[in-house]
């Protein structure tokens, strides 16, 4: 028993490493990458100022307006074109576990997740969908975002956790808001950004008819500051009355761009976990569960992805079933339909004859019938015992129709 631990802890060990070492090379191919976009802007820049030189040369050589203005169009067309080639597919940013203290904490921000649903909210062109983590649209709505309720030219794109309880979208990180594109931006500038806005624009956290549900972003602590750090950590609930309830803390590399999928450099514990991987202090409202030991979390984390993957093929095991069932049911929807176009003939049939009926009483049909319609003939009445008039002098009088009809 004791030598599987010890497999297990070294291969969480292992981990651990290998995690700090990719986020070591995923800082330095973002700097690279970073420092390539500035060349090529360069370049765009030192283009933009070589065409205007060429224009005013064309202007005093006598070249027509409409040349200068094709020239222009085509270089910004030209700009679009790569812009759109480079722009990646937005899916949201997926943590890992931190499997290590860092080297340098203070290279890193925390922010209080809540429970609920991760989300992609973008506005344009006057519209606020909402997207999952699949990229499927599960809601739309009007909000005060820029490129809906401002101005609509623009897009915001923002990284969302709603709650459903309290019908409101909580800002974690954003890939744009209005006219600046964030991206490539580091993690440091993007809070710094969102912050500024979201303090210029405070009717973004309001319910209003422009704007249907609030937008409440999220607080952050820098590592640097110790104080704040540990006062967030010591607070309990993390929120006024425990709305939203706290779901996990996320751990954002000051220097990381936003990742469109899964990275290093944006990390997640649970609270209880920060004195036994982090060697921080905790409020003690954050109990841990009956199965965690301080001293295996790493352990504890490998056996969470071994369940939570367990769930997720029970789901769709589950989701596969029903599929199987709709099969059948659909065909016995058919088959009921059938019984009730059948019985609907027989019922039209039956209205059929008894129509015919009542109109050959009324007198309304011709007496010579065919034999198909024709009812059955009654049994022979008892003579009466009075004696028949002779046939010129009709005494008695006529019987009414339905008995009189012998066709």
């Amino acid at each position: 028993m004791s030598s599987n631990y010890k497999e297990l802890y070294k291969k969480s060990v292992d981990l651990g490493e290998q995690q700090k070492l990719r986020q070591q090379q995923l800082l330095y191919e973002q700097k690279r990458r970073r420092q390539l976009q500035q060349d090529v802007h360069r370049l765009i820049k030192d283009s933009d100022d070589d065409d205007d030189d060429e224009q005013e040369q064309s202007t005093s050589s006598g070249k027509s307006k409409a040349q200068q203005k094709k020239r222009r169009q085509r270089n910004k067309n030209t700009k679009n074109n790569n812009n759109d080639s480079k722009s990646p597919h937005l899916r949201l940013q997926q943590s890992e576990w931190l499997r290590h203290r860092p080297d340098n904490l203070s290279d890193w921000l925390l922010v209080p997740c809540p429970v609920g649903k991760r989300c992609l909210v973008m506005a344009s062109n006057g519209r606020t969908k909402v997207y999952n983590k699949a990229g499927r649209i599960v809601m739309q709505l009007r909000s005060l975002l820029p490129g809906d309720g401002y101005v609509q030219k623009f897009k915001t794109v923002l990284d969302c956790v709603y709650v459903q309880e309290m019908d409101t979208f909580f800002v974690l990180d954003a890939l744009s808001f209005g006219q600046q594109l964030l991206l490539d931006c580091d993690a440091n500038f993007r809070f710094f950004w969102l912050r500024s806005r979201f303090d210029e624009h405070g009717e973004l956290s309001e319910r209003s008819n422009r704007n249907e549900k609030p937008f409440k972003l999220l607080e952050y602590y820098d590592f640097e500051d110790a104080s704040a750090v540990e006062q967030a950590l010591q607070r309990y609930p993390q929120w006024e009355a425990n709305q939203p309830q706290l779901d996990g803390l996320l751990f954002y590399h000051k220097e990381a761009c936003y990742t469109c999928g899964s990275t290093p450099l944006v990390c997640w514990l649970f609270p209880f976990m920060l004195p036994d991987v982090l060697n921080l202090p905790v409020h003690s409202g954050y109990e841990a569960p009956d199965d965690y030991l301080p001293s295996a979390a790493l352990e504890y984390m490998d056996e969470f992805d071994r369940k939570l993957q367990a769930q997720r093929q029970q789901l769709k095991k589950s989701s596969k079933a029903i599929e199987t069932v709709k099969e059948p049911t659909a065909v016995a929807a058919d088959v009921n339909a059938m019984d009730e176009d059948d019985e609907l003939a027989e019922f039209a049939e039956l209205r059929s004859l008894l129509d015919h009926q009542r109109r050959l009483e009324l007198g309304e049909l011709d007496m010579d019938c065919s034999p198909a319609m024709t009812a059955p003939e009654p049994e022979p009445e008892p003579q009466p015992v009075v004696k028949p008039e002779p046939a010129p002098q009709p005494v008695a009088k006529p019987e009414p129709a339905a008995t009189s009809s012998n066709c």
